[in-house]
């Protein structure tokens, strides 16, 4: 073997091979909010909530529930990743699901009036959330409350006669208990909700151009 073909040789030995399509997830959004929601209830260990933002060229990054990176963009594997049964995804035993992609807007009262007595209220759109426990801060900066609005396409715990459905929350100051939710069919292109107080509407869209 000449010494450039040996070269090419040791080269090709150490070069990375790509991961194959059945050891990534598929580019989007993954989190196991419902597997971790519903594991006290159905008798398992509750898992720790993980969620990973996955591109389009297979890179990933561990992402909170704000779609904030908590990680470094890694094409390796994702830690503890495995196919689950015949088709779906799981970390550590703990089922992954893919979430959907919306774009919201929030309206809030402001805490003072208009100078004519009524009502005046905030109002911010195109806001990038997701239906697997996708959250949004809607900061008041100081003229109303802050208030956060979570989505869920909720699928309740075995032997629980509740339908799925998609969820949307409005959190005030408790990030756990909402101060209200409202509910539709877990195909639905569209939730809202209006509290008086506050208002939101979520919907699917393809990307922030098609957002309501």
């Amino acid at each position: 073997m000449t010494p450039y073909r040996f070269l090419l040789a040791g080269l090709a030995a150490i070069a990375p091979i790509p991961l194959s399509a059945h050891e990534t997830l598929p580019a989007g959004i993954w989190t196991n909010t419902e597997d971790e929601y519903f594991a006290e209830e159905e008798g398992r260990e509750k898992p720790k909530w993980v969620g990973y933002e996955v591109s389009e060229d297979g890179k990933w990054r561990s992402i909170d529930a704000f779609r904030k990176a908590q990680s470094d963009w890694n094409r390796g594997r994702i830690p503890g990743l495995s196919e689950r049964g015949e088709s779906g995804w799981q970390v550590d035993n703990s089922e992954l699901r893919k979430a959907r992609d919306f774009f919201c807007w929030v309206s809030v009262r402001r805490f003072a009036n208009k100078a004519d007595g009524s009502p005046d209220w905030s109002f911010v759109r195109n806001l990038p959330n997701f239906d697997q426990g996708g959250r949004v801060l809607v900061p008041g900066e100081g003229t109303a409350p802050d208030v956060t609005i979570r989505m869920r396409n909720v699928t309740w715990a075995r032997g629980s006669r509740n339908k799925p459905s998609l969820v949307l929350y409005i959190h005030k100051e408790d990030p756990v208990r909402a101060e209200s939710y409202s509910w539709a069919s877990p195909d639905s292109r569209m939730v809202g909700v209006n509290l008086r107080w506050a208002q939101a509407s979520c919907s699917r869209a393809l990307s922030q151009a098609e957002a309501p």
